[in-house]
Formats: structure tokens, C-alpha cells, sequence
């Protein structure tokens, strides 16, 4: 097994508890034979290596939760610029995913696992993420959905009518608007939960920080 990705297949795989190749490739969604070639390190038969198209790639990046660029130079050490420095303005750094927003304490575990941002939209902030959970706040303009990564900025307490994460009182995090008066409430107009779809400032412990980017999980 010589592939160049392997190592960060194998960590992913323990971080995550997956337990062979045929359920990481699912994991991923990419096919198995193409998880199998990685590893594998097949050529054609010219020697060349075989090299994911653009989408696949993407989709490992993803799964690994790696910057796409930096696979790509992996699987292809002669691709262009492989061998130049990223200018520092778009150079990958990693932010921390601390857990999950969807209240419950059972959403206070830390989860394992950084996604990557270019350097310079951290200058000037203190950044962490959160893993959504549930389909609150998927309305609006820019709709948040389940398994989705929000990016929050903890030195901005939040502007009224954006996005926030905060840790409610004795329970978990969520991601809701933060309305006048400091109410919390959801984008959904079909999330009806009583005990979430409005939030009163009173059962809030504090307001983490405003989102400040969102990642979809199906880019």
C-alpha cells in the first residue's frame, strides 16, 4: 500500500471510528474503487499515477477535512505550483471544531477535527466552528442546514437580525438570529418546537460569538 494520501485516510478513519475502506468510501461519497486506487497507489500502464477528477477530489478534501489544494499537490507532486509557497493571504490555517449546535446537553461533547480557512480571513478574529444539528434556522437568506459547518467569531458578540451560536443556560449550544432585546429565534418558518423556535434571553448563559461564514456540506 503505497498511495500518497494513506496516512491522512488512516487518521481520519480512526478519528472518525470507520473501520474499513469500503465504508470510508461511503463516508466520503466517492467510489470504492476509486478509495481503493489511492491506496493502492495505482499506475496506469505507462507508470503515471491515477489521479481523482476535480470532484472526487473535492469530496476527499472534504471527508478529510483537509484543504483541496493541499491533496492535490499530494496525489500530483508535478502539478503547477506545487513547488511555490501560497502567498500568506491564501495559504489554509486550521479552525477548531469545537462541537455541535442544536441544543440538548448531549451536544456539549467536543468533537474531533479542524476545517480550513485562508489566512487571511482570520486576521483581526477569534475563530471556532461548530457542526449544525437540525434544520432550525434553514430559511431566510442565507439558510444554515443540518451537518452544515458555521464559522463564529467570539469577539463579535453578534448583530441583531444575523446569525449567532450561544450556550444555553444548564444545556447545549445553538445557532439562531439574534433579534432586539437579545431573543433568539429561528429562520425556519417550519420549525415549530416550542422549546426552540423562540428563545428568551433568560435561558442563554452567553452568546458565543456571530457567524461569520458558512460551509455547506454539499460544496
Amino acid at each position: 500500500m503505497r498511495g500518497p494520501i494513506n496516512g491522512l485516510i488512516a487518521e481520519q478513519m480512526r478519528r472518525k471510528g470507520i473501520v474499513n475502506l469500503r465504508d470510508f468510501a461511503d463516508y466520503a461519497d466517492v467510489s470504492r474503487a476509486t478509495v481503493y486506487d489511492l491506496v493502492r497507489g495505482r499506475s496506469t500502464v505507462n507508470g503515471a499515477w491515477m489521479k481523482p477528477s476535480l470532484d472526487t477530489l473535492t469530496k476527499l478534501a472534504t471527508a478529510l477535512e483537509r484543504p483541496t489544494h493541499e491533496l492535490l499537490y499530494l496525489i500530483d507532486p508535478d502539478a503547477p505550483g506545487a513547488n511555490i509557497p501560497l502567498a500568506a493571504e491564501v495559504a489554509q490555517v486550521p479552525v477548531a471544531i469545537a462541537g455541535r449546535a442544536g441544543a440538548g446537553p448531549d451536544q456539549l461533547q467536543a468533537l474531533e477535527g479542524h476545517t480550513y480557512v485562508e489566512s487571511e480571513f482570520t486576521r483581526g478574529r477569534d475563530l471556532i466552528a461548530f457542526r449544525i444539528e437540525g434544520d432550525s434556522m434553514a430559511g431566510g437568506r442565507h439558510p444554515i442546514y443540518q451537518d452544515d459547518l458555521v464559522i463564529v467569531d467570539r469577539k463579535l458578540q453578534g448583530e441583531v437580525n444575523n446569525a449567532v451560536v450561544a450556550r444555553l443556560v444548564n444545556d447545549g449550544y445553538v445557532c439562531k438570529r439574534l433579534r432586539p432585546g437579545n431573543i433568539l429565534d429561528s429562520t425556519n418558518a417550519d420549525f415549530t418546537d416550542p422549546e426552540l423556535a423562540v428563545i428568551t434571553p433568560d435561558r442563554i448563559e452567553e452568546v458565543v460569538g456571530k457567524v461569520v461564514r458558512i460551509i455547506h456540506t454539499d460544496l
